[in-house]
């Protein structure tokens, strides 16, 4: 990729500290990490929101296993197909 052009803006040293350690742990620039962002605000992403989701789907499907559970006699195969459901989102939100 060519360099393109420099655009400054000031955070906290505290914030910059952040973003730095974010960026060694993700592997990646500060300004790969920076571009990333934009490109998703532009897109109508709000950060964070993917993950927002995941959780909340993760959430309402366990509520659906607790509901199997409660319920006498257990439906055995019902209680199968909502813990696959279960695990499948919670792989979502945890990789």
């Amino acid at each position: 990729m060519t360099k393109g052009a420099i655009v400054k803006f000031r955070i906290s040293d505290v914030d910059k500290v952040r973003l730095e350690h974010f960026a060694d742990e993700a592997g990646k620039s500060v300004s790969a990490i920076i571009r990333c962002a934009i490109n998703e605000t532009m897109r109508g992403r709000v950060a964070g929101q993917q993950r927002r989701e995941g959780i909340a789907k993760l959430r309402r499907s366990t509520n659906l296993m607790l509901e199997a559970f409660a319920g006498k006699p257990i439906d055995v195969p019902r209680l199968k197909e909502v813990a696959a459901q279960v695990r499948k989102d919670a792989a979502r939100v945890l990789t």
